[in-house]
């Protein structure tokens, strides 16, 4: 949606919107398909098509956008089902509650438009052309498996049945 902001009525492809926003291009879809529905973005099939904003970027919040995505449930009763906390959440459901409430309230503060125009540089997390590095147990390499943790045994591999057989 804030591709969609600063492109200030150019019609962005779902290749070009998954590209920019580094995801990949099937959810790029859903996700369009979602704010679709919501009446917040407008897609035209066909050559020269692509996706606008169909809403007012001056009074679209992020809330409303995350909301036509995967609203943000608050906590009323325990998610556990514990007996105990049936009148009152437990201090731990309580506190997380009041998270995704000061979370709705800050999304709900900020219009698309309001964070293009409050930015320095990109909008967007990272630079064009810029290569992402995923720190993965302890490695900083780009593509890095993950190391085995210490005394976790390997687990062999069986023979196929065909292989057992033939020695026999």
């Amino acid at each position: 949606m804030i591709l969609l902001t600063e492109s200030d009525g150019e019609s962005l492809t779902t290749t070009a919107i998954a590209e920019s926003t580094r995801v990949p291009a099937d959810y790029a879809v859903k996700v369009l398909q979602l704010l679709g529905r919501s009446g917040l973005v407008h897609g035209q099939r066909g050559r020269g098509g692509g996706f606008v904003l169909d809403c007012d970027a001056r009074t679209t919040t992020l809330l409303d956008v995350v909301d036509a995505i995967d609203p943000l449930e608050r906590i009323t009763v325990c998610p556990l089902g514990r007996v105990a906390h049936r009148k009152q959440l437990c201090p731990l459901h309580s506190r997380l509650d009041e998270v995704i409430g000061l979370l709705q309230e800050s999304l709900g503060a900020m219009s698309l438009r309001s964070v293009v125009e409050g930015r320095r540089g990109p909008a967007l997390c990272q630079p064009a052309g810029t290569r992402l590095t995923v720190s993965i147990a302890g490695s900083t390499r780009a593509g890095a498996r993950p190391k085995t943790r210490r005394g976790a045994k390997k687990k062999k591999k069986k023979k196929s049945s065909s292989s057992r057989s033939g020695k026999r």
